[in-house]
């Protein structure tokens, strides 16, 4: 029953929706740098971090949906 409880929380937090919303933002964000990466002569290293810094920042949002509802 906690499992049910603790879903019910998330959802009425809207953590689900958040989480929605960052993985199409990330994943535009994420095509948009790959594709502007080779007519901007960008380093190849560059969407790399830009992969690492979105994944790192899931996490976070995840948190601040939680902690302010969103």
């Amino acid at each position: 029953m906690q499992i049910k409880k603790f879903l019910k929380e998330l959802k009425r937090r809207n953590v689900f929706r958040v989480a929605t919303a960052y993985a199409i933002a990330a994943w535009l964000i994420i095509q948009i740098v790959t594709v502007i990466e080779e007519p901007l002569s960008i380093p190849d290293w560059f969407d790399t971090i830009v992969i690492i810094m979105v994944a790192i920042g899931f996490p976070v949002a995840l948190i601040f949906a939680w902690a302010f509802e969103l």
